[in-house]
């Protein structure tokens, strides 16, 4: 909605108006928080000429459309407002100021388990204490790693979470942060433990980073680990706490990865917090937000003075609600393509959700065969294709230029991109000879190996091949205008295959918005690529697909049609929750989960379950009945406008 035609209702316009000091926005699904925030800041920027404005949020693409917004509204980009994610903020205080704590500016973001997994394996070899009651399996390891970050360990004996906590977990934390150190490349808990470090162990770094930044908001702050609260805690000034949180405690769904309702109850305790709550929901028909008020309702953790949703949507003709049970999960999935045709549907307007992967899966192949496209989105932290992989590889080298590690990719990727070996022992003793340069001599090593009757099976012309290392000579080893050779390679058709078009267009896009949040000019190399580590390299959906989404990767979108699948007990709510009981911690989270499900509906919602999944019998989901609904027999429809 563009800023002249948006009319903010008077909570909503309480909170754009809000100046100094802290302030806690309870926004429920669909109440405009979005429009909040960006209207919020924007007007900041225009009132107060000297003002900056950071927004703190938990996925890139919601940073990206939070920076889109505010772009539109103050008709351009500007530098005094930073939106991005606390990783992507973290890496931008260590580029300025990482050497306090031993990390320069061109680390490297370790975006593959394998690359942790070494890193680990090299820390066990030098371990002083007894080693004998460490898990052999690392992947176990790697997960007790990741917890420590998001508890915001710092190598303490005693850990409140793991008693007793074992004795050779502070030595083996340190040792491996140690090694990060060291080898100058940060995990994603890595990034978020050496900012905390570098801010609260260096005053006068965190002095003028608060300087820097005067206003902070955190939107969908209900999501914070432990890690991310204690570095937002760093970034505010105890004097003057001009902090703007955006969040709802009825939409906590990532417990597995620290958030926590009682981090709600320590912000407020903290900072003394004023509340303004936005309960008024623009997106879905008055029966969505009947059920969903009865679902959330059942929960005991909630905000005792919380408001329920209230309805702001006309009631259409139409039925919004459709609630069927099936024999089995084929005729369930079956069931959509179905229903889409019937109704006269764009695809492009419908949504599949489910508990679990597995099940969507099978309403993709579904969809498939009923000659619709399927869009499952699936996060990849790394490019798949050999030609594209290979450019990413070689850019890392480019950056560090000494760096083993990443010459072995450069030559594995490029066997795989050609077909043509490349030794990495010739390469380093060639690199000898000549400053130690890998990219120089590899370069140099590739070029005497291309011949004009060469053949290659991946049908690379060696014409195109040599053309391409003489860019890459001028482009990344003479200079560093990679920039340029970037636009050249996307220019270019490589293998020819509907992977590499696919993973060059997803580039270019990932591009786009990160020179929309920076300054072209001021994009260096390492900051590229370490802000490009950070993104998911999946492929972006294409027109009129159908998008297949956990519940959990649907948080924060919103669709016309919703379908979802999976209404039974022990599949949603799932086995754990059900074996814990109705108010434990797990079933709490599994009913909000549920309530960010059905509240993505924009005009209907078709809600189902089998009668079995993996060959065992289920019963119909308890939050059916929880929404107000009576379970169903079998093959029976229920249509509604109204509960």
């Amino acid at each position: 909605m563009s800023s002249s035609r948006y009319q903010p209702n008077d909570n909503q316009r309480r909170a754009i108006a809000w100046n100094d000091g802290p302030l806690l926005v309870l926004a429920g699904p669909g109440s405009g928080k979005t429009a909040v925030l960006t209207h919020r800041a924007a007007r900041l920027l225009k009132e107060f000429p000297d003002s900056s404005v950071l927004g703190l949020t938990f996925t890139t693409k919601a940073a990206d459309e939070m920076r889109e917004r505010l772009n539109a509204l103050i008709g351009g980009r500007t530098d005094r407002a930073r939106l991005c994610t606390f990783h992507s903020f973290s890496g931008d205080i260590l580029r300025q100021h990482g050497s306090h704590v031993g990390i320069q500016p061109d680390f490297s973001v370790l975006t593959l388990d394998e690359d942790r997994m070494a890193i680990l394996e090299y820390a066990m070899t030098s371990l002083k204490c007894d080693t004998s009651s460490i898990p052999h399996d690392r992947k176990n390891l790697l997960v007790i790693l990741e917890y420590l970050f998001r508890e915001s360990y710092d190598g303490e004996p005693k850990i409140s979470g793991m008693v007793p906590t074992p004795p050779w977990i502070p030595e083996l934390f340190l040792r491996y942060c140690e090694l990060l150190q060291q080898s100058n490349r940060l995990c994603y808990g890595g990034l978020l433990y050496f900012a905390r470090k570098l801010l609260s162990g260096n005053a006068g770094v965190a002095r003028l980073t608060r300087l820097t930044w005067q206003f902070i908001c955190v939107d969908e702050f209900q999501d914070t680990n432990r890690a991310q609260y204690d570095l937002l805690k760093l970034l505010v000034d105890d004097q003057q706490p001009n902090l703007f949180i955006v969040a709802d405690d009825d939409q906590i769904v990532y417990q597995w990865n620290g958030a926590s309702p009682e981090r709600l109850l320590a912000l407020q305790d903290d900072f003394n917090m004023e509340l303004v709550q936005l309960p008024k929901n623009y997106r879905c028909p008055p029966v969505i937000i009947t059920m969903a008020n009865k679902l959330i309702g059942h929960n005991k953790t909630r905000a005792h003075d919380k408001q329920p949703l209230e309805a702001n949507k006309s009631i259409d003709s139409a039925p919004v609600l459709k609630l069927k049970d099936f024999p089995n999960v084929d005729e369930e999935v079956m069931s959509i393509p179905t229903a889409i045709k019937q109704a006269g549907w764009v695809p492009g307007d419908c949504v599949v959700l489910a508990r679990s992967t597995k099940l969507l899966v099978c309403a993709a192949k579904k969809l498939s065969a009923h000659g619709m496209t399927p869009h499952l989105l699936q996060r990849k932290n790394e490019f798949e294709c050999a030609s594209v992989r290979w450019m990413h590889a070689v850019l890392k080298l480019a950056n560090a230029r000494h760096d083993r590690e990443f010459l072995r990719r450069v030559c594995v990727t490029w066997r795989d991109f050609t077909e043509i070996s490349i030794k990495v022992n010739d390469v380093e003793a060639a690199a000898a000879l000549n400053g130690g340069d890998f990219l120089r001599a590899w370069v140099d090593a590739a070029s005497m190996k291309i011949e004009p009757d060469m053949k290659t099976s991946a049908k690379v012309d060696p014409n195109a091949i040599r053309s391409l290392l003489d860019r890459v000579g001028h482009d990344l080893v003479d200079r560093l205008t990679f920039m340029k050779l970037l636009e050249w390679f996307w220019a270019n058709r490589w293998l020819d295959n509907t992977l590499e078009v696919e993973e060059i267009n997803t580039w270019r896009e990932l591009h786009g918005t990160l020179m929309q949040a920076h300054s072209p000019e001021h994009v260096s190399l390492h900051l590229y690529l370490q802000e490009m580590d950070l993104k998911s390299k999946s492929a972006a959906r294409v027109p009129d697909s159908i998008p297949c989404l956990t519940v959990h990767g649907a948080k924060g979108m919103e669709f016309k049609h919703v379908f979802l699948i999976g209404m039974a007990d022990e599949v949603f709510p799932s086995y754990q929750a059900v074996r814990k009981g109705d108010y434990s911690r797990e079933m709490e989270e599994e009913r909000r989960a549920c309530f960010v499900a059905i509240t993505r509906t924009e005009e209907t919602l078709h809600m189902s379950w089998a009668h079995s999944y993996n060959g065992y019998r289920k019963n119909p989901s308890r939050f059916i009945e929880e929404m107000g609904l009576q379970s169903l027999d079998s093959n029976k429809l229920r249509e509604s406008g109204d509960l």
